[in-house]
């Protein structure tokens, strides 16, 4: 039998942070995941300032700059219209790493969050363990049962992907097929024209949805293609992703001496934070995919994956210092409810009918076009630099 304070299911950024989070306030965790590290995670790897905050205060960063020396900085997001206008957004600077964005691979990313867990004598660290089932007893989980045994904790975090068995189990993975999305994204190495900044572009064979080009290093992309199964069917995400790299004019021009690296074209499911159910269950917390913290807009999940471990872990030492592990679910719906509901969630899904719209798009990408301030605005907001309901700014013809 293995005894521990809190027991997480899967070791990517949500259960990192919060194996790290608790570990610090002294408690003693177990960090399971069913792949064999290092493993690669399929994403988009953009890693945004309010993520990288994070990453710094974990220590992360730190690692990521001792594996691979100094990282490319993005300043800026590029945003093509449908009808081919440029829209070229400003992050906010502060003139420190606070303020600073990155692509960093997940397969590194993650490598290097294992590495400072493994470092941390709190933490037991065990891959290539499938997590199979939640132990009940009575009303509450007292531990996990896995292919490497039963782990046993005052509560368990279930930060264990979009096909989450612990949410599963406990009938809280989102099912809903307007609350999801797909994506699909390769590495090209020797692409021209790549700069500090990332792109997005909402292409008419694309939307309701966005292409993107990420610069990944020297002559090195992250190229790949999004939609919303609220508004189109992922069958033909292939196509649509090979039409994108053929047929957009920016993009086919960059990649005209390019080649995409073998064996990584991926496809990845989505579930966006605009699902209203619950994130736990007495002292059982769904971080990260497992409970849907995805940005519904964007389709960015590393800074609501960082932000959730967080959460987890705040709610389980407050839990436990009132000896009250059923209450840890409680206090991690205040916790996630309040910072996501509305501002991210809510809102963001329905900005998600803009994307549905051409004209919508196309309208308030020209406008956002012929003004500075306009474009830095959006740039700001898709970088987590400013709330999603800011966007009203752009209603005012004198913005």
């Amino acid at each position: 039998m293995k005894l521990f304070d809190v027991v997480i299911s899967g070791a990517g950024p949500a259960g990192c942070t919060a194996a790290l989070s608790l570990a610090r306030k002294g408690l003693r965790v177990a960090l399971i995941d069913k792949a064999q590290f290092p493993r690669d995670k399929t994403c988009g790897d953009g890693v945004t300032p309010a993520s990288a905050r994070l990453l710094e205060e974990l220590g992360v960063m730190e690692v990521v700059r001792q594996r691979v020396g100094p990282l490319t900085v993005f300043k800026g997001i590029t945003l093509f219209s449908p009808d081919g206008a440029v829209v070229q957004g400003r992050l906010s600077q502060t003139g420190d790493r606070s303020s600073e964005s990155y692509v960093i691979p997940r397969s590194l990313l993650d490598d290097c969050f294992v590495t400072c867990v493994k470092a941390h004598e709190s933490i037991s660290f065990f891959d290539n363990t499938e997590s199979r089932e939640l132990i009940i007893n009575g009303d509450s989980a007292r531990g996990l049962s896995t292919s490497g045994g039963e782990f046993y904790g005052k509560c368990i975090v279930a930060a264990d992907g979009v096909y989450s068995p612990i949410a599963a189990q406990l009938g809280l993975l989102n099912r809903q097929k307007e609350q999801q999305g797909f994506a699909m994204r390769a590495y090209f190495s020797n692409v021209d024209r790549l700069n500090d900044s990332i792109e997005l572009h909402y292409d008419n064979l694309i939307l309701p949805g966005y292409g993107w080009v990420f610069p990944a290093g020297e002559k090195r992309a992250n190229i790949g293609v999004g939609i919303m199964t609220r508004f189109k069917e992922p069958r033909g995400l292939k196509n649509m992703f090979e039409r994108f790299i053929a047929e957009n004019p920016v993009v086919s021009s960059k990649l005209k001496d390019a080649a995409m690296e073998p064996g990584t074209l991926k496809a990845w499911p989505l579930p966006f934070g605009s699902f209203r159910g619950m994130r736990s269950q007495r002292n059982v917390l769904l971080a990260g995919d497992a409970g849907s913290f995805v940005d519904p807009l964007s389709g960015e999940g590393i800074f609501y994956a960082l932000k959730s471990g967080q959460f987890a872990a705040d709610a389980i030492v407050k839990a436990l210092a009132e000896n009250d592990r059923a209450q840890a679910g409680a206090f991690y719906e205040k916790l996630w409810r309040k910072a996501f509901e509305f501002d991210e969630f809510s809102v963001g899904y329905f900005l998600q009918t803009m994307l549905n719209s051409r004209f919508l798009m196309e309208t308030l990408l020209q406008f956002a076009s012929k003004k500075q301030s306009r474009a830095d605005l959006l740039a700001d907001i898709i970088a987590h630099n400013r709330k999603k309901l800011d966007l009203v700014n752009l209603l005012n013809p004198l913005f």
